[in-house]
């Protein structure tokens, strides 16, 4: 089965609080807009634009249709297990199966694909630049909440989960 129900009270998933939720303090959306905010601001004040090399749009446009493709599946795949999308609310449901078999996180993913996408669109370098930090704060902070929340609230599905199934990729 590619979804689990709540769990069971045992040892492995220990009595969650109503108010037990991920603590997520930034919408992920907004990390990255801000980071395409500030990229756009590095472009206009030093001219970090990229080279003249590469086929620019042609790499956005080959990164934007899976992205796309990637973030559609997911959404998909929330609304059919009826838990919510919102990262500082808890989830209902572990969800393994879809996109969740190749990636933990693939609307992140999908995320960091748009963005590397924006960047080459309009050839910023800066934009490329903020990505790294955005990327950092992501992983180590909205990633990290949410995963201690599903090991609270899944247990020993979601030590299983986390074992076979890579962060980004």
């Amino acid at each position: 089965m590619s979804s689990k129900k709540e769990p069971p009270e045992n040892e492995s998933s220990p009595r969650l609080s109503p108010d037990d939720r991920p603590q997520v303090m930034t919408p992920p959306p907004l990390l990255h807009l801000g980071g395409l905010l500030i990229g756009y601001s590095l472009d206009q004040v030093f001219g970090l634009g990229l080279p003249d090399i590469a086929p620019w749009s042609l790499l956005a446009t080959v990164l934007v249709f899976p992205a796309l493709g990637l973030l559609l599946w997911t959404l998909l795949m929330f609304l059919r297990h009826r838990t919510t999308l919102m990262p500082h609310r808890a989830a209902s449901h572990l969800i393994t199966g879809g996109p969740f078999r190749l990636s933990r996180n693939p609307i992140y993913l999908s995320f960091a694909l748009l963005h590397l996408a924006c960047a080459f669109s309009l050839q910023s370098g800066g934009m490329l630049a903020a990505l790294i930090p955005v990327l950092y704060v992501m992983d180590r902070h909205v990633i990290a909440a949410e995963e201690a929340f599903h090991a609270r609230r899944f247990g020993t599905d979601w030590t299983a989960f986390r074992a076979r199934t890579r962060r980004w990729l």
